[in-house]
C-alpha cells in the first residue's frame, strides 16, 4: 500500500549535483543521463513492485507532494499513482488502435521536499508564498505507467510492471467516479525529470527532460529499468520562434523517433499533449489556478523566470504543477467542508466534473 513520503526536512539539505559536470546545451545526453542516474540511486530494488519506495532508499530521501488523491484522477492505493492524459490511437506507436489510460507518481529530492514542507507546515492553512521559489538543486521526477499492451505498442516488451488498482476499462477515455476499478498490471512508459540549475544558463532557471521506455517505435534496448532512452532536453521555450526555424532551446535525441513531440518540435514526452511543451505546461503552475485556453503561441511559449507567476497578480509555484494541483484540491475541499448542507451535494458534483481532465490535457486539477 502507498504511504505518502512526507517527513519533509526542516532545513535545506546539501546533496551532490552530478549533472553540473555537463552542459545541457552542448552535452544534453550526458546531462539528462546523470539526472536519471541520480534518481535511480537507491530507488531500484530487486522486486520492481518495491522499487521507488522512498522508505527503502538508503542513498537519499525522496518526497511526495500531498493532496493528489482528490477526484476522478486521484491516487490509486497501491503505488499512489494519479491518472494522467489518455494516449489516443497512433500517439504511442503506428500500430496503436485504441486509447489507453496512463498513470503516474512523482517525487522530489530533499531540496524540493524542504519547500513542500515549508508550504504545508501548517497543514490546515498552507502558505503558497513559501513555495514560490524552489532552492537550487531541486529535482522533480515522475514515473509514468501505461495500460497499453505489447501488441499495440511493441517497444513496451520487457518494461517493469507495477500492480495498480485502476479503472477496469483501460480504454475508457472518460471514467467517472462510479466507474468500476480492478487490479491491473501497468508497464513503464515514460520518465520525466526536471532540475533547477542556474549554472546551466537556462532563461527559466529550469532544465526539463523526458525518457521513453525501449527507445520508442523501432527501439529495442533490452529489459528493465535501464532500458530507457532520452527523448530530449529543453531549457527554454524558444519564444517568438513560430515560423519553423531550427529551435535553439530544445535538443531532441535523433535516435528516438516518436509519433509526436511538442509544439513545432519542442520537447514533450509520449504521454504529453503535442500542442504544448514540458516548460510551457509547467510554467502555468500558480495560484489561483488559471484556465489553459487560448491559441496565441506568444502567451504559452514564454521564458518565464523561476519564481515568476504565469499571470500577473497571482502567486508562482515555480514550475510545480503537483503543488498547484494539491493546493487547488485542498482549497476546493475546504469550500465543500464549510458549505451549508443544502449546497454540499451540488458542490461535490461540481468538483467531480472539474477533476476529469488531467493537467497534461489542459485541466486545472487532478
Amino acid at each position: 500500500m502507498f504511504r505518502l513520503s512526507q517527513d519533509y526536512p526542516t532545513t535545506d539539505p546539501s546533496d551532490a549535483r552530478p549533472w553540473q559536470a555537463f552542459d545541457p546545451k552542448t552535452q544534453p545526453a550526458a546531462y539528462i543521463k546523470s539526472l536519471l542516474t541520480y534518481f535511480y540511486e537507491g530507488n531500484i530494488q530487486p522486486d520492481p513492485e518495491r522499487s521507488f519506495d522512498p522508505a527503502l532508499n538508503i542513498s537519499r530521501h525522496w518526497y511526495n507532494a500531498p493532496w493528489q488523491d482528490v477526484g476522478v484522477n486521484g491516487r490509486e492505493p497501491i503505488h499512489g499513482m494519479t491518472r494522467e492524459r489518455v494516449s489516443r490511437p497512433g500517439e504511442l506507436a503506428p500500430t496503436q488502435t485504441h486509447s489507453w489510460n496512463n498513470y503516474a507518481v512523482g517525487f522530489y529530492n530533499g531540496h524540493g521536499g524542504y519547500t513542500i514542507g515549508r508550504m504545508w507546515a501548517n497543514r490546515g492553512q498552507p502558505d503558497a508564498a513559501l513555495a514560490g521559489s524552489m532552492p537550487e538543486g531541486t529535482v522533480a521526477a515522475k514515473l509514468l505507467f501505461t495500460t497499453a499492451n505489447e501488441q499495440e505498442v511493441p517497444y513496451l516488451k520487457g518494461a517493469p510492471k507495477w500492480s495498480a488498482y485502476v479503472y477496469a476499462d483501460p480504454n475508457d477515455p472518460n471514467p467517472k467516479s462510479t466507474s468500476a476499478r480492478a487490479m491491473m498490471k501497468l508497464r513503464l512508459l515514460q520518465i520525466d525529470v526536471a532540475v533547477k540549475d542556474a549554472k546551466a544558463g537556462s532563461p527559466t532557471g529550469w532544465v526539463f527532460g523526458t525518457f521513453v521506455y525501449g527507445g520508442g517505435p523501432g527501439g529495442a534496448l533490452g529489459t528493465g529499468w535501464n532500458a530507457v532512452a532520452p527523448v530530449g532536453v529543453m531549457w527554454g521555450n524558444d519564444p517568438g520562434n513560430f515560423s519553423g526555424k531550427a529551435l535553439s532551446e530544445t535538443w531532441l535525441n535523433p535516435a528516438v523517433l516518436m509519433p509526436h513531440v511538442g509544439f513545432q518540435g519542442r520537447l514533450n514526452g509520449p504521454v504529453d499533449n503535442a500542442s504544448s511543451s514540458c516548460l510551457s505546461c509547467h510554467s502555468t503552475a500558480e495560484t489561483p489556478a488559471g484556465d489553459m485556453i487560448g491559441s496565441d503561441p506568444n502567451r504559452w511559449f514564454r521564458n518565464i523566470p523561476a519564481g515568476t507567476a504565469f499571470d500577473a497578480g497571482r502567486q508562482s509555484l515555480d514550475y510545480s504543477l503537483q503543488l498547484a494541483v494539491g493546493l487547488s484540491n485542498f482549497q476546493r475541499q475546504q469550500t465543500l467542508i464549510h458549505a451549508p448542507p443544502a449546497l454540499r451535494q451540488r458542490l461535490f458534483q461540481q468538483i467531480m466534473r472539474q477533476s476529469q481532465t488531467p493537467p497534461r490535457d489542459g485541466g486545472r486539477n487532478h
